[in-house]
């Protein structure tokens, strides 16, 4: 769907049965702006006429062909009404009280029927919840807000693990990873690929000292090994009983804050979008989030701190559930997976810095890259192909490539910096 004014049909008929509101006009505003949401567009509806009546938030799906088969848009939009009709009730169930699990916005309707998925949302802005803007970097507060969320969210797929097991192996089965997968396309690996091979290049005009030989190293053994690291960071029967059901795509526009009226500050985060959710080790959520929208000099002064407020927060929600955090999840294990798949970080940082330092209007036409990925897939799909189409949409300017190469060559000197290299450096 292209920005509109209207809805689909198929939304505006759930939604006159949902309210009843049949002489009502609705206002429809965009809220994803264009590039922002590859899975779709996300409106809020309104009733202007209606005081008293709440907006939604409507998630509709894109109609371009190459599009929903290069994004996987059925899967995706699947795994987000498996998360709310199977994942989310199950927590409830443990918890005892459905008003105890605050951290998703309600789901209020959705339709699968190909190629006309939409998900309907509560207006979480009705509650005073709002997004840390796109441009704005978090800051300390605001990543410790946020972790307590991800270690909330993260304790009660523990909880299910322990309490009722056989009920936590039946959904992790339906878990399979939509990301990464054995058969992702060359064209997706070699995007990552590019990516790294630029960082390497942009760091051969430095110095070449000790520590940037070492960067360099790190960025090749990871180039030549990505698809392998990737599926190795994903693999969560391997790390079993330590893995649990990840949020997926944790970054800065899948949080929403509640801010504290005199002094600003966050004090409670909402979760959104879990149409990547997946099985897998927790810290894969942690590290993405930490290496794509953080910067360094924050990192330096409060990165212990923030695995700190994590795994605190964790054990805390743990214990309100009378499960001691020694047993479920240790320490040792804990730091154990920091340092084998804090790679993921960089993994996920060569797929999403391009999109996430670019405006709006600097992100390529995503339904232009995909038709563009179908015809290539019909003639040819070797790596040397994929890397020149690759290269071709490549969206870095002269205003983002030195913000690529900052965030990029940060997140690999911390790698270096906090032990995080083994598993790029040493063969599977």
């Amino acid at each position: 769907m292209s920005e509109s004014s209207e809805l689909p049909s198929v939304v505006t008929a759930v939604l006159l049965a949902l309210y009843q509101r049949h002489d009502q006009p609705l206002a429809i505003k965009a809220i994803s702006g264009v590039g922002e949401n590859s899975y779709g567009q996300v409106v809020r509806v309104s009733w202007p006429t209606l005081k008293d009546a709440q907006p939604i938030v409507v998630k509709i799906a894109p109609q371009n062909v190459a599009r929903r088969a290069h994004m996987h848009v059925v899967d995706y939009y699947k795994r987000e009404v498996f998360m709310y009709q199977s994942v989310f009730p199950a927590y409830i169930e443990i918890l005892k009280d459905q008003n105890c699990f605050g951290l998703v916005p309600k789901l209020i309707a959705h339709g699968l029927e190909a190629p006309k998925e939409f998900l309907v949302f509560e207006d979480l802005t009705s509650r005073d919840y709002v997004p840390n803007a796109r441009s704005s970097l978090p800051t300390y507060e605001v990543v410790t807000c946020t972790l307590k969320a991800l270690a909330d969210l993260h304790s009660k797929s523990f909880a299910l693990q322990n309490i009722q097991p056989d009920k936590f192996a039946e959904l992790v089965a339906q878990l399979k990873d939509n990301l990464f997968t054995p058969d992702m396309e060359t064209v997706t690996i070699e995007f990552g690929k590019v990516q790294l091979r630029r960082t390497r290049q942009l760091l051969q005009g430095e110095i070449p000292d000790h520590k940037t030989k070492l960067m360099m190293e790190v960025l090749d053994h990871c180039e030549k090994r990505f698809k392998e690291l990737a599926l190795h960071c994903v693999a969560g029967n391997k790390q079993k009983p330590y893995s649990v059901i990840c949020h997926g795509d944790f970054w800065n526009n899948n949080i929403l804050y509640k801010h504290e009226r005199k002094s600003g500050l966050p004090i409670d985060a909402i979760l959104i979008d879990f149409q990547m959710s997946r099985y897998a080790p927790p810290i894969l959520d942690l590290v993405y989030y930490l290496f794509t929208c953080t910067e360094k000099p924050l990192r330096d002064a409060h990165f212990q701190g923030f695995l700190d407020t994590y795994y605190n927060a964790l054990d805390q929600n743990l214990a309100s559930l009378n499960l001691q955090i020694d047993e479920i999840y240790p320490r040792q294990i804990f730091k154990q997976q920091l340092h084998g798949f804090g790679v993921y970080g960089l993994i996920m940082a060569a797929f999403a810095m391009p999109f996430f330092i670019s405006k709006a209007n600097e992100i390529v036409d995503i339904d232009e890259v995909s038709e563009a990925i179908q015809d290539l897939n019909t003639s040819s799909n070797d790596a040397p192909k994929c890397r020149e189409l690759v290269e071709e949409f490549d969206m870095l300017n002269e205003r983002t490539l030195p913000i690529f190469k900052r965030r990029m060559t940060d997140v690999v000197e911390d790698l270096i910096k906090y032990d995080m290299i083994e598993a790029i450096i040493t063969k599977q």
